[in-house]
């Protein structure tokens, strides 16, 4: 197995277990959100350390994901988004970087945004039917239920 994909799903446990224990969670914050919570993991940043690499671009994860990610992953330099603060001063993570580990692991711009609102069709055809209904992209109890449905879907046992 992919050895980024092992890091993905751990991180996306990881995160589900915080958020279930009572970490901060908002889901329109960028670090404390579906997706920056598996970034807090993913990437050892704390919130703040995301919201800072966001200080010029507070688009939701899937609308930065779709303008950004592929120069991200690409030969090219992220030639909009590399003004120093776009580098977070503490871990010193681009936005870049964080794209390149989700790429890493295969995902791309179009799984952050499902991660973000909890839609991806192959995830939520493993819920259960009555919960997958009721599913909300901001209840923790939802999202630390998708997270480790898609923990379990990159390592199947």
């Amino acid at each position: 197995m992919n050895a980024f994909r092992h890091r993905l799903a751990s991180a996306l446990r990881d995160a589900a277990t915080a958020i279930e224990r009572g970490a901060p969670y908002e889901w329109g914050h960028v670090g404390r959100c579906n997706v920056g919570h598996v970034v807090q993991r993913l990437a050892r940043m704390t919130d703040r350390e995301i919201f800072a690499a966001f200080e010029r671009t507070l688009d939701q994860w899937r609308e930065h994901a779709e303008t950004y990610f592929d120069a991200a992953v690409g030969d090219e330099p992220l030639a909009t988004t590399e003004a120093p603060s776009d580098v977070c001063s503490t871990s010193r993570a681009s936005i870049e970087s964080i794209y390149r580990l989700f790429h890493a692991a295969g995902f791309d711009a179009e799984d952050i945004g499902h991660l973000e609102f909890l839609s991806d069709p192959e995830v939520l055809a493993r819920i259960p039917p009555e919960r997958r209904s009721q599913l909300r992209r901001n209840n923790p109890a939802d999202v630390a239920l998708y997270m480790r449905t898609l923990a379990q879907m990159l390592e199947p046992a």
